[in-house]
């Protein structure tokens, strides 16, 4: 009769390493599972234009689209006019950029340095703050605006927006950067 082989040890320590690579692995997806879930982004449902509560400053508000930017102002809010579609859902009101209007101003004009020595003039930096409401088409222009605005003094906040979503308009406290 063959004799038994000694037991030496080795099947309780591959028991603990087989657990701890499982336990490892199912880390390893619920990591990647999170950083999944992190990259969508959630999505704009309604822009609040307001200032924020301890800056003194008043808020402009640009919208940017088509590679063209207009302001959006109370008398855009109320009455209207060839910049903006206004759309009445369930007692809510939102607008729709138009960019078909004569509000609008190019990345030439601005260039030109003609737009922005417009908005300084009637919105001076030491009172108004600017926020940003951008639409993909429209992150060209944004920068440089912003790059020039912020030189001139201006401080930003940004509102990123899908194309062809409406922009539903309220009035609260904002925070910027």
């Amino acid at each position: 009769m063959a004799k038994k082989a000694k037991y030496q040890g080795d099947d309780g320590m591959d028991a603990f390493l087989d657990v701890l690579f499982n336990v490892i692995g199912i880390l390893v997806l619920i990591v990647a599972f999170a950083a999944l879930q992190s990259l969508e982004t959630k999505i704009v449902k309604e822009a609040y234009l307001g200032v924020k509560g301890s800056d003194p400053r008043k808020m402009v508000n640009i919208v940017c689209e088509n590679r063209k930017c207009t302001m959006i102002t109370k008398k855009n809010q109320k009455a209207g006019n060839e910049n903006f579609k206004i759309i009445i859902k369930n007692r809510y009101k939102s607008i729709r950029p138009t960019t078909g209007g004569k509000g609008w101003f190019t990345l030439e004009q601005l260039a030109q340095k003609k737009e922005l020595q417009r908005i300084v003039r009637k919105y001076p930096p030491e009172k108004y703050n600017i926020s940003l409401l951008i639409y993909p088409d429209g992150f060209a222009i944004a920068s440089v605006l912003e790059t020039r605005g912020r030189r001139a003094g201006y401080r930003f906040r940004h509102l990123f927006f899908n194309k062809g979503e409406d922009i539903s308009v309220g009035m609260a406290k904002t925070y910027v950067n």
